[in-house]
């Protein structure tokens, strides 16, 4: 066979033996969209926006209930993280605009739900399996990427078992692009089905990270039950994976190893100890290798119903010595996460500005977390410097056990305690510290700058913790406080009240009492007035000066104000004289508006203007803190 002839035999031969692989795999798999998909879901897709954040979500169904990330409509409430924002608009495919409730959300798993009142159905989503989702399949993402319109991304599943995020649950990575503004939106499959929530971006490129959608369906189903998610543990007692070497080491074929168990707990008290492995719960056999399987398995418990009986098998002591137990337990609710590592934590601190501190209750997992003796009492989440609390030597995370010589067993007891020496004007308050397994006495030392200012607050129920908050500051400033309802005669004295406090937008038309010749005698005897939301309205009708002055309120009520002849200037908080008003939508308003009142107040007791060094300490003329612990 000549030279040329062989070459074009091989030739022959290669290009069949590649059709023939080829037809036997099949046509490789197509990546576009089909246009029917894209038509399909487009409608259900939406995009949410409010004063702090902007993001996208989905239909969940057709009456407006709709699926997106926690981080998209939590507040700007640095005090309580539970808050979600006060004001949210979600934008159709068509941009129709409706106004939207949280019905709750949590930061982790990050989900929230929201609802609109839509005037026709809506076109909810289909849910994918996405237990079953697998590496290499094809998805796509639909958002509203900050200034863009509805955009629409391609990709694939790069990794379903991302575990080390420091999230609760595993999270899915897709290299589909996700920017900001598509967190919330839906990660669909190629048949338009949702595999899960798009929940941030990785600081490389193609790395999107989206938690599944079957995670996001059990808080939906708690936000709709409860309002917010809830947990189930045994407390407390933490547990590890167990790892191949580990398995080797502890001869056990499966398991999960219980790491720790919290002393006195009821976990404890139950029967598990240190070192235990789990092999069963309620005969069911469990097992964790790799910390996405421990991840898994912690959720499947956590997801279980508070007050349930659960039944541990475990394998304790030595391979020579082995025992094998059942230990009954009863789940409970889980408390509210502290703040840690990633997490912004679910507990509110109630913080004294006044006095720079700032406390928390104290939970289980703080004690782990922080390594906490088992004191009572409640915990220092925050000492601003050059203030009282800083002059006192306090840190974050001490304990602070009693009060005026008096143990607090608990956060209520302490906060009543404490406001009772407040209230008193007390010159010190006597505080018992516990650092590490150190106990020491303090003593707080307010400034009371407005000492003996005879005060009268005058609240509606539409905001209970601003309204608590509004008094404790005060009481922390040094005002004589005392609290009223607008319903509620108020007392008449031959020396009027100092200054005078409105808090609150509704219920203001039942103010039928004496409460105009108290607003009346108060101003005419130079005292200070100062309201907040719809209760502006009340001075601006009675005093007739006032209807001249600068104000401000909540934007609903702006138009009253107008009509009563206020020059409204629309800021959060506005000042003329001796009136003060603001919006108080907001913790961060609220406090505005309480350093507006006592910058006024302050005046109009020393008779002139504060300065900075008899005022709001400055870090200038601050002293050096001094340190009730000088070990390390």
């Amino acid at each position: 066979m000549s030279l040329r002839r062989w070459v074009w035999v091989c030739w022959v031969v290669g290009a069949a033996a590649v059709r023939c692989v080829g037809s036997m795999n099949g046509p490789p798999p197509a990546l576009d969209i089909p246009d029917d998909v894209v038509r399909r879901v487009d409608p259900s897709v939406v995009a949410i926006q409010h004063e702090r954040a902007a993001g996208s979500g989905f239909f969940v169904s057709e009456d407006g209930y709709i699926l997106t990330n926690g981080h998209v409509v939590r507040g700007s409430d640095e005090e309580d993280p539970t808050q979600p924002a006060r004001s949210i608009t979600v934008i159709l495919y068509d941009e129709q605009k409706f106004p939207a409730r949280v019905i709750g959300f949590s930061l982790d798993p990050d989900v929230a739900l929201i609802k609109i009142d839509p005037p026709r159905p809506m076109q909810a989503v289909t849910y994918a399996d996405s237990r079953s989702a697998q590496v290499g399949q094809v998805c796509f993402a639909v958002g509203t990427p900050i200034g863009l319109k509805r955009t629409f991304t391609r990709g694939i599943l790069s990794n379903v078992e991302r575990a080390d995020l420091g999230t609760e649950t595993r999270v899915f990575q897709t290299d589909a692009a996700i920017n900001p503004g598509n967190s919330g939106g839906p990660l669909f499959d190629r048949e338009g089905r949702v595999l899960g929530i798009n929940t941030y971006a990785g600081r490389g490129n193609n790395l999107g990270f989206t938690l599944p959608i079957h995670v996001a369906e059990v808080l939906r189903q708690h936000f709709l039950r409860h309002g917010r998610f809830v947990r189930a543990w045994v407390p407390v007692f933490l547990t590890s994976e167990i790892y191949d070497e580990l398995a080797r080491a502890l001869r056990v074929e499966r398991g999960v190893l219980i790491s720790y168990v919290l002393p006195g707990s009821a976990a404890w008290k139950a029967g598990l100890r240190d070192g235990d492995v789990l092999v069963e719960v309620d005969g069911q056999p469990c097992n964790a290798r790799r910390r996405v399987e421990l991840l898994d398995f912690e959720w499947e418990q956590t997801i279980r119903n508070p007050g349930e009986p659960v039944r541990y098998t475990v394998l304790r002591g030595p391979p020579s010595q082995r025992q094998r137990l059942t230990i009954t337990a009863k789940l409970e609710a889980m408390e509210p996460l502290p703040r840690f590592g990633r997490h912004v934590g679910e507990l509110a601190e109630r913080r004294y500005e006044a006095l720079g501190l700032g406390i928390w209750p104290i939970v289980s997992l703080h004690r782990i977390v922080h390594a906490l003796p088992d004191t009572p009492g409640v915990l220092v989440a925050s000492v601003q410097p050059s203030s009282p609390a800083a002059r006192a030597g306090l840190r974050q995370f001490d304990i602070l056990s009693h009060v005026a010589g008096q143990p607090c067993a608990d956060f209520g007891s302490f906060v009543r305690a404490f406001e009772s020496e407040l209230a008193r004007r007390s010159p010190t308050i006597e505080l018992m510290v516990t650092r590490g397994h150190r106990t020491l006495p303090t003593a707080l030392a307010p400034h009371y700058t407005l000492h003996g200012l005879r005060t009268l607050l005058v609240h509606t129920d539409d905001e209970p913790a601003m309204v608590d908050l509004v008094a404790w500051e005060l009481l922390a400033m040094g005002a004589s406080l005392h609290r009223s309802k607008p319903e509620i005669p108020i007392e008449m004295a031959t020396q009027t009240w100092g200054m005078v406090v409105l808090f609150g937008n509704r219920g203001w038309s039942a103010a039928t009492t004496n409460l105009a010749e108290v607003l009346s005698q108060t101003w005419k005897n130079h005292g200070v007035l100062a309201a907040a939301g719809a209760s502006v309205c009340v001075p601006m009708a009675v005093i007739s000066e006032l209807k001249h002055k600068r104000v401000t309120t909540a934007p609903a009520w702006s138009s009253q104000v107008v009509q009563l002849g206020g020059k409204y200037t629309g800021k959060d908080v506005e000042t003329d004289g001796r009136w003060v008003t603001g919006t108080a939508t907001e913790r961060a308003t609220v406090r505005a508006f309480l350093r507006a009142i006592h910058r006024v107040a302050w005046a109009t007791v020393t008779d002139g203007e504060p300065t900075e060094e008899e005022g709001e300490d400055s870090s200038d003329s601050a002293e050096e803190e001094p340190d009730i612990d000088p070990g390390p």
